[in-house]
């Protein structure tokens, strides 16, 4: 029960079609699904932003039209990804399927990549279907919350109790009992979900087909007396990404606290195995395992650091618009040179980092103490994320700099991505450790247990502080531009 909420509950892995929908499909629709986030929540909120879509809809094309064709390029890019996935899915099934039983068709291998594709373009669809109001940013975060929850809650549903009172909501525990691969079907869930996301995508059609093509802001919003967040290029780089990070960190702050305050059931159920909890002292001798801390590790820490990733990439993006929206033009105009904006623009984006670890700290500490324990252990943990979150801002502010700004944003995310599926698929595939290393999540340790990596933490903290002198330099050298 424990141990299933990474690769959800096992049907038929006496099979290879079992053994396969429950050892890899099952996490697929998560790494699948971020670009699915990522992708639509800028189809059409990137392109406002940008101002491209002034010109185009200004043609003979009606904005429903361009909306619709918009979403169809990503429906149609999805479904080939998938069809192809597919089909060398079960060209392995056939090549290596020799025991009874292994054999599957081809009908039961494209079922389960309908399930794959379905989920993986549900969270996608919500961020489409808000990013017109909210902008692309805002609409990252919410489609990244909304599949990490859902695949969380499904996954420790029977372990954490609050987690089992809103399985209902989350779509993986909808489609769970889904899995043609291990001879499971469930096609009446399978067609809500498909319901859900034509919903979520109209509405997001006709959202932008009703309103004006400018970027979204949140509505107006009154200057401070004191004016704390204009007064120079740091305070306005934080505030301007302060909702943001107070919107990470609550998210993260409820996840930890949740889990946190789940850890005595946690234990009870360890504690019944005993299999299990030998395994587990094997692989962690040092470290009280049976403790808040130890589930947190567990539980907490290796989905927490691709959320981190990808709101520092929400923060990247947002510094990265003073260029791209033509806005830094102006404020170079008054007295502060490319240098100091640059510096201290992108030490904002790190004290918005450094305000969501804070809130999540905030929520380990609630959840430890509900428990009866010391938090602050834990938070400084928890902390280590935040040297993390600096470093890929780092690289994505250096690059931003270096070339131009509309980069900056999917440099980050793309090595978020890619730290994390190489930690996750490199010992799966066995590649040598020599590359497998180069993940920097390699190096994090298990800081919530008391292992830091200090040479980790030096590496964070090169990529985070040379990231942003690399950043000043190359806006000091090369022209503004989109």
């Amino acid at each position: 029960e424990i141990f299933q909420g990474m690769l959800g509950k096992p049907i038929a892995i006496d099979t290879l079609g079992g053994f396969l929908s429950w050892r890899t499909f099952n996490f697929l629709p998560v790494m699948v699904g971020i670009w699915s986030v990522v992708a639509l929540s800028g189809t059409l909120a990137g392109e406002l932003a940008r101002g491209s879509l002034d010109a185009l809809a200004a043609g003979p094309v009606s904005r429903r039209r361009l909306a619709i064709e918009k979403l169809g390029s990503h429906l149609a890019a999805l479904g080939i990804v998938v069809v192809v996935l597919a089909l060398v899915t079960h060209a392995s099934i056939v090549a290596f399927g020799t025991l009874p039983g292994d054999q599957i068709g081809l009908g039961p291998v494209l079922a389960q990549h309908v399930w794959i594709y379905l989920t993986a373009l549900a969270p996608g669809a919500i961020a489409f279907a808000v990013a017109p109001v909210v902008g692309r940013g805002t609409a990252l975060g919410i489609g990244a919350v909304v599949l990490f929850a859902s695949f969380v809650v499904n996954g420790y549903g029977e372990t954490v109790p609050a987690f089992d009172q809103v399985r209902g909501l989350s779509y993986f525990g909808l489609t769970a009992g889904h899995r043609p691969m291990a001879g499971v079907w469930d096609w009446p869930s399978i067609g809500v979900l498909g319901g859900f996301i034509l919903l979520a995508q109209a509405v997001g059609i006709a959202l932008f087909d009703r309103r004006d093509l400018v970027v979204p802001s949140g509505g107006r919003q009154r200057i401070p007396p004191l004016r704390v967040g204009v007064a120079g290029p740091f305070t306005r780089a934080y505030f301007e990404r302060l909702p943001a990070a107070i919107a990470w960190g609550l998210g993260l702050a409820l996840y930890g606290l949740v889990l946190a305050t789940s850890a005595d059931e946690f234990v009870a159920q360890l504690s019944k195995i005993p299999q299990v909890l030998d395994m587990i002292t094997r692989l962690f001798p040092d470290a009280d395992i049976l403790s808040v801390g130890g589930f947190l590790q567990l539980a907490f820490f290796g989905e927490a650091v691709i959320l981190v990733a990808l709101a520092a990439a929400a923060f990247v993006g947002g510094w990265a618009s003073d260029e791209g929206d033509r806005r830094l033009e102006m404020v170079l105009g008054t007295p502060i040179s490319r240098v100091g904006w640059a510096l201290k623009s992108g030490a904002g984006v790190f004290a918005a980092i450094a305000t969501l670890i804070l809130l999540a700290d905030l929520g380990v500490i609630v959840g430890a103490a509900i428990q009866g324990e010391s938090g602050l252990d834990i938070a400084i943990g928890v902390s280590v994320l935040g040297a993390y979150g600096m470093a890929i801002a780092g690289v994505g502010l250096a690059v931003g700099g270096l070339t131009r700004p509309s980069v900056a944003a999917p440099v980050t995310v793309g090595l978020g991505l890619g730290f994390y599926l190489l930690d996750l698929l490199g010992s799966i595939l066995r590649l040598p450790d020599a590359i497998v290393d180069l993940s920097l999540n390699r190096h994090l340790g298990r800081p919530i247990l008391g292992d830091f990596d200090t040479v980790g933490l030096v590496i964070c903290a090169v990529l985070a502080l040379g990231g942003l002198a690399v950043s000043a330099i190359g806006m000091q050298r090369r022209d503004l531009g989109r």
